[in-house]
């Protein structure tokens, strides 16, 4: 993780310690439908319930003026919907982690891609969690549209 991201994790409340209980988040989504998996236990176990404030407001091609908020409950409670049409259109198996942009549900599958969705569109966020920080934190690279809805153009282009 690059020192700005490191940075901005310490400013939300995080240290290499920092452990936090997940069984009621992953209870609660189980019983919607949601899988979990070890990965999913251990971020949220590291990083559930920050805020994490961007470092940089300006991304390549977006606006990253919204935090990203590790709330499992926020981004996947009745959400199960939307987890369905990821996995439909980008195959594999989803678990909500928290929000960014838009108040979108950001979702971490079982091979460590994350994506964030909502409004219509799938974006991704990155192969793996860390690059999914990075982009959510420091707007580093550009956002990619992976899926927007019939009538809907991709956003960014």
């Amino acid at each position: 993780m690059s020192p700005d991201l490191l940075q901005a994790l310490r400013g939300a409340g995080w240290h290499p310690q920092r452990r936090v209980g997940v069984n009621s988040w992953i209870n609660s989504l189980q019983r919607e439908g949601y899988l979990s998996s070890p990965q999913v236990e251990e971020i949220l176990a590291a990083l559930g319930g920050l805020v994490i404030e961007p470092i940089n407001w300006s991304g390549p091609n977006f606006t990253n003026g919204e935090p990203f908020n590790l709330d499992p409950i926020s981004a996947g409670s009745g959400q199960l919907g939307l987890a369905s049409e990821i996995e439909r259109v980008l195959g594999g198996r989803y678990f909500p982690i928290g929000e960014w942009l838009s108040y979108s549900s950001v979702f971490i599958g079982v091979d460590g891609r994350v994506v964030a969705a909502g409004l219509g569109w799938i974006w991704e966020m990155g192969s793996t969690f860390e690059e999914a920080l990075e982009l959510a934190i420091c707007a580093n690279r550009p956002l990619i549209c992976l899926h927007s809805d019939p009538g809907l153009d991709p956003w960014p282009r």
